[in-house]
C-alpha cells in the first residue's frame, strides 16, 4: 500500500517534464527468432557464418567438372542438444544452383563482368560431396550437448572458360532431425 502511494506520488511530480517532452521517432528495431521443437540450437556464431575461400589459380582446374586443389573447412556448432527429442541430426544445404551443374551453388561474381565458370561445391566430414538441396547422405548421432559438425567446400569449374575475379556464394542450412 505504501509503494503504491509512493509511486503515485513520484508520477505527479514528473507530470509537468512528461508534458514538455518532445517525441522523435528514432527508428525501429527488429527482432528475429524461432520457437521449435528441435533437438539442438544453432550457436550463435555459425547462424550467420562467413567461410573466406582464399585465392584459386584459374589455371588450377582441369575442365568442366574439375575441382580446385585447396579445399576450405568449416564447422557448424550445435548447442543445448536434446537425444529425448531426436537421437541424430542432419545437415541441408540449400540456396541456388547454377544451370550448367545442379550438383553446385552458384559463385556470384561481387562485381560487373567478373569471375565466371566457377560454382561452388560442399562436403560432409567423410567428403562425400553434398548434392544441393538434397536429404543428407548420414545423420550424426546426439551424444553430447554439444556437437561440432565438419565441413569443407571447394570450388569446381561448371564452363571451358573460367574468368578471374571475386566470387560470393550464399548457402542456407537447415536440420533436418529423422
Amino acid at each position: 500500500m505504501m509503494r503504491t502511494g509512493l509511486t503515485q506520488a513520484l508520477m505527479l511530480c514528473m507530470m509537468p517534464l512528461l508534458a514538455r517532452a518532445t517525441v522523435v521517432d528514432g527508428g525501429r528495431v527488429h527482432l528475429r527468432g524461432s520457437l521449435v521443437n528441435g533437438a539442438c540450437a544453432v550457436a550463435p556464431e555459425s547462424e550467420n557464418l562467413h567461410v573466406l575461400m582464399g585465392q584459386h589459380r584459374t589455371d588450377a582446374f582441369s575442365g568442366t567438372g574439375s575441382f580446385s586443389p585447396i579445399s576450405t573447412g568449416f564447422v557448424l556448432r550445435l548447442t543445448a542438444c536434446d537425444a529425448d527429442v531426436s537421437r541424430y541430426v542432419g545437415v541441408v544445404f540449400s540456396g541456388q544452383t547454377p544451370a550448367e551443374d545442379p550438383q553446385v551453388f552458384v559463385a556470384h561474381s561481387t562485381e560487373g563482368g567478373g569471375a565466371e565458370g566457377i560454382g561452388l561445391a560442399l562436403f560432409d566430414q567423410q567428403q562425400r560431396q553434398i548434392i544441393p538441396n538434397s536429404m543428407p547422405h548420414a545423420y550424426s548421432p546426439l551424444v553430447a550437448d554439444e556437437i561440432t559438425l565438419h565441413f569443407s567446400a571447394r570450388y569446381r569449374a561448371i564452363a571451358e572458360r573460367i574468368t578471374p575475379g571475386h566470387l560470393r556464394s550464399d548457402v542456407w542450412f537447415i536440420l533436418v532431425y529423422p
